[in-house]
């Protein structure tokens, strides 16, 4: 069946037709069954744009919309915060050019809670080869996008302290740098002072709870805007952005006192440590590799000045 003879129901419990044709029984069973949710809208994109003038029972069960409830409303009602402006933008020009535009998004139903779709739109074209509608196809993704989030947490995450591993958080600072505001873009490398002693002394279990230890407390200074990772070993990055010089100075130096102010539990008994921290405020035109070179010379210097110190470069 050609989809450009989809017909729709109309508000009477008739059908209209949206290429001039009759819409075969058959076919009409089809898409009033289908698993998939199925959208019909008008063609005007322009906001209040474009109108809702169908949607299959499967669209009610995947929203909780009614039928009645979004027909004469933009498909726009199903979008939220999370939606990727860049991939709707992207949709809405390739409509405009009449043809096909498909992708994954983010919807959210009539509870608010969202879920993911694959998502197919048709231009449906009149007996002049103008398009007069769209139809749009979905099918839930929201359990594979699930797991597909699950695999890249999973890939993102130090295994030990839960926290982001050298990957995750150098990619992080890379996007930082690119972005607007980086004259106020600040990396601080720390590492925890004499560590191998701990693990010498007292075996790789104690130091494991001194790493997890260590994470936990600098997470508990920093602010929600700021990215802490596990580099290696005892080094760890923290990534601040829109922040200025005196105040990055100022959380790290929260951040050293916070190790040194509380001993960390582990299976030998309380454990007190002390951290070096080396900073650096990003510069127009640096590139990664600059930023953390000049954060590595300050920690450098931190340890040679006696350690359990703050040093800036």
């Amino acid at each position: 069946m050609d989809p450009n003879l989809l017909s729709f129901p109309a508000m009477d419990g008739g059908w209209h037709s949206l290429g001039g044709a009759e819409l075969d029984p058959d076919f009409r069973a089809i898409v009033e069954s289908a698993e998939d949710s199925v959208i019909v809208t008008d063609a005007d994109l322009d906001a209040p744009g474009p109108i809702i003038r169908y949607v299959n029972p499967a669209f009610t069960r995947l929203t909780g919309y009614s039928r009645h409830e979004v027909v004469g409303r933009s498909p726009r009602l199903l979008q939220g915060p999370g939606s990727d402006p860049e991939m709707l933008r992207a949709i809405s020009a390739t409509l405009r050019r009449g043809e096909t535009a498909q992708g994954k998004v983010i919807n959210y139903g009539r509870n608010g809670k969202p879920y993911w779709i694959d998502l197919k739109i048709f231009p449906l074209f009149g007996p002049r080869g103008e398009v007069r509608r769209f139809a749009a196809f979905q099918r839930d993704c929201t359990l594979d996008q699930f797991r597909l989030d699950e695999m890249r947490n999973l890939a993102e995450r130090d295994v030990l302290t839960g926290m982001s591993n050298r990957r995750a958080l150098l990619n992080h600072l890379q996007t930082q740098l690119l972005g607007d505001g980086v004259e106020q873009l600040c990396f601080a490398y720390l590492d925890i002072d004499h560590f191998k002693r701990v693990n010498d002394t007292h075996g790789h279990a104690v130091g494991d709870a001194v790493l997890m230890g260590f994470a936990d407390t600098l997470a508990g200074q920093l602010r929600r805007t700021d990215l802490l990772g596990r580099l290696g070993g005892e080094e760890f990055g923290v990534c601040m952005p829109h922040i200025r010089p005196p105040e990055a100075l100022a959380l790290a130096e929260r951040l050293r006192q916070g190790v040194q102010g509380a001993p960390f539990a582990t299976p030998a008994g309380p454990l007190p440590v002390t951290c070096s921290i080396g900073v650096s405020m990003a510069r127009r035109g640096d590139t990664l590799s600059d930023l953390l070179g000049r954060a590595d010379e300050a920690l450098y210097d931190a340890k040679r000045g006696g350690r359990n110190r703050v040093v800036r470069r």
